[in-house]
């Protein structure tokens, strides 16, 4: 798998890595609908995620696994104008405040190279997508070449560390192409904020000037709920595969 034009911020060469700032900051699992007005960030006292769906099941760990994709992109359907353009950058504090509330929920994070080297933290547990690096580069984060594996075999190469029941997705756009692929999501969590970037790094590869809802409706995904962030029109949307 070619890395490089990946989730959040950043575009690549084929051949080089996937990745790119989307949420660098970790994974966890689901952004947690939230609304100024509800005061308080907790989970438990929203309904917009309903159960999902137990897919994917390691052959070694018997356990479901959950993979959600956490993004953010402007109301032209970029996640950045460029590979160095991270969310922190310009997205909004209600957003920020959910991301960082969804990475702590997971158990790990999924990401391609840029996205984590936008933001590296040496003690989150990070899987990173990249043809350059493999193996454990730090006791908690495993660098792996994608080429020839799946979402479903990740858990297992983890395992003996902490278990992978929540995984959180955060980019780039290969790495957003290599899950949906393999039909891995099972939820998208999209934070759609009011600026327009007219061009820059999409959220698919194959993706064309699209509104960002467009983008996963018309890849299969159904809208399970929507939320106003802030006054100044910041949207959640939670969707699921149909």
């Amino acid at each position: 798998m070619s890395t490089a034009n990946s989730g959040r911020p950043e575009a690549a060469a084929p051949g080089t890595d996937c990745a790119t700032p989307t949420h660098s900051k970790d994974a966890a699992t689901p952004h947690i609908p939230g609304h100024p007005a509800c005061k308080t960030l907790n989970p438990s006292q929203h309904q917009d995620l309903a159960p999902i769906p137990q897919r994917l099941t390691s052959a070694v760990d018997p356990r479901p696994v959950q993979f959600s994709l956490a993004v953010v992109t402007s109301a032209d359907g970029f996640i950045a104008k460029a590979p160095d353009h991270a969310p922190q950058d310009w997205a909004s504090p209600e957003e920020q405040t959910l991301f960082f509330e969804a990475v702590d929920a997971a158990d790990w994070a999924i990401m391609g190279r840029h996205t984590h080297e936008a933001a590296d933290k040496p003690h989150r547990r990070r899987i990173i997508l990249s043809t350059r690096t493999s193996g454990w580069q730090r006791p908690t984060q495993l660098w792996l070449d994608p080429d020839g594996m799946s979402p479903r075999d990740l858990a297992a190469r983890v395992a003996h560390i902490h278990p992978l029941e929540r995984g959180l997705v955060l980019g780039g756009t290969r790495v957003h192409d290599w899950f949906h692929d393999a039909d891995a999501l099972d939820q998208v969590l999209l934070t759609v904020e009011p600026v327009r970037f007219g061009q820059g790094l999409p959220i698919f590869s194959d993706q064309q000037h699209e509104d960002p809802v467009s983008v996963f409706r018309n890849r299969g995904y159904q809208i399970r709920s929507e939320r106003r962030l802030n006054a100044h029109g910041t949207r959640l949307l939670t969707f699921a595969r149909r």
